[in-house]
């Protein structure tokens, strides 16, 4: 498979984004921790960063949190283009989602999907990744511009 982004002025317009994405997605869900809502026992970040180095400050989590979302929307980009359709945004944030509840949850002691603690955790873990692609949607329209019909940027 081939990059779609190669230029490096474009691969740091989609690590702005990236980032953009990082910092939308943590301001909403950082909330949502603190206050007890999730119904996971931390944030799966912090969970991760407590899994590869023991007892962490809280902000420990947020920096991972920001490091891999930031990291992975970047590498998305590079596949999809500049402007992906929803339809490839959906894709990647379904993506992230099989990632997060079939492989990161399992790392951190949480069972497949959760269900080692509840299987109300599975079902939240959807609201971050449709975040997640709204987010991406438009700060990719933000940094990248929105397309024409012919397939050009106006921004």
């Amino acid at each position: 498979m081939r990059f779609a982004i190669t230029q490096p002025t474009e691969i740091l317009r989609a690590a702005t984004v990236g980032l953009l994405v990082a910092i939308g997605t943590g301001l909403l869900t950082v909330p949502l921790f603190k206050s007890g809502l999730a119904p996971m026992p931390e944030a799966p970040s912090l969970a991760f960063a407590k899994t590869l180095f023991g007892p962490v400050p809280d902000p420990i989590g947020l920096v991972f949190h920001v490091g891999y979302v930031t990291g992975i929307t970047t590498l998305a980009l590079m596949f999809a283009g500049a402007r992906p359709s929803g339809w490839a945004i959906a894709s990647i944030a379904v993506l992230l989602y099989a990632i997060a509840v079939g492989a990161i949850f399992p790392i951190v002691g949480w069972g497949v999907a959760g269900l080692a603690i509840t299987p109300k955790i599975a079902v939240a873990a959807i609201g971050p990744h449709v975040l997640y692609a709204l987010v991406l949607w438009g700060a990719d329209r933000a940094v990248f511009g929105r397309r024409s019909r012919g397939g050009r940027a106006f921004a």
